[in-house]
Formats: C-alpha cells, sequence, structure tokens
C-alpha cells in the first residue's frame, strides 16, 4: 500500500491520476475505498456522469465489474 500525493479531496474532486494510492483504489475500489467514495461513483454510474480522472473512469468500471460478478446490480 503506498501513501496519497498531495492532491484535493477525493470525496470532493475525484481520485487523482497523479497518485498512486488513487491509481491503488481505482484497481479495487470495493475493497479500500470508503462509503462516501463509493457513494459518489456509484451516483456518477447511476446518473451516467462522465469521469473526472482515468482513475475514477477505471474505478467506475471496476466497481461495476464487481457487482456484476456478485449479482447485485442496482441498476
Amino acid at each position: 500500500m503506498t501513501i496519497h500525493s498531495i492532491h484535493p479531496d477525493t470525496h470532493t474532486d475525484g481520485l487523482s491520476d497523479d497518485c498512486l494510492r488513487c491509481t491503488e483504489h481505482a484497481e479495487h475500489p470495493e475493497l479500500s475505498l470508503d462509503a462516501a467514495n463509493i457513494g459518489n461513483l456509484m451516483h456518477r454510474i447511476v446518473e451516467q456522469v462522465p469521469p473526472r480522472s482515468k482513475n475514477e473512469g477505471l474505478a467506475m468500471q471496476n466497481l461495476v465489474k464487481y457487482l456484476e460478478e456478485s449479482g447485485n446490480v442496482p441498476f
């Protein structure tokens, strides 16, 4: 596990592309993000709001994949 680089709060600005820890979050959002960040991602997925970064887009894709595999797709 790495540490976050200095960047805006993920809860308000999403995952940063210039942060190794955000890249780790993007790879496995279901394991590493808190409920507020997952809620933000789910909102963006359901409302079809574009991701604010590549890492956020990856996190959104991986969260959908995780939900599909677990049989818990709410949409």
